[in-house]
């Protein structure tokens, strides 16, 4: 799944689709408008689709779907889901960040240790991440 960067700004995001706090002044400047970027997941919000991209050469986080427009629409072979508020780990994302579900590689969705550790940037979960990304980028190419 592959998706190009169209704005770099909270004000791009409209304000019935923001959520954590995000306000017009929010930057988002890190990302390069024009630039494509790999989705590695994604969340599912009420008027909202988040993509899990890695930015530049760092580490990947969740961005506003409303800041990108699709290139590839396909799924990735392998993906699960996980509907967070069916789930006893997951729950509390949709609770307190209205995540309703999340499609991604299985360990993302499967194991709230790693999506958690992933986020917080945790040495072994990131390693999880990137044997996941070297994978997935080997299956893109092919």
């Amino acid at each position: 799944m592959l998706v190009e960067c169209i704005f770099n700004s909270g004000k791009d995001v409209p304000l019935e689709c923001r959520y954590c706090y995000e306000t017009e002044e929010t930057d988002y400047s890190f990302l390069e408008v024009g630039a494509e970027y790999y989705v590695y997941g994604l969340i599912f919000r009420p008027l909202r689709v988040d993509y899990f991209v890695r930015i530049g050469n760092g580490n990947p986080d969740w961005m506003p779907g409303n800041l990108f427009k699709m290139k590839d629409q396909g799924v990735p072979i392998g993906w699960s889901i996980c509907v967070t508020y069916l789930n006893d780990d997951y729950k509390y994302l949709y609770e307190k960040f209205n995540i309703l579900s999340i499609i991604s590689y299985p360990e993302l969705v499967n194991s709230i240790s790693h999506f958690e550790g992933v986020l917080e940037r945790d040495p072994d979960e990131m390693i999880k991440f990137f044997l996941e990304k070297e994978k997935m980028d080997i299956i893109s190419r092919e």
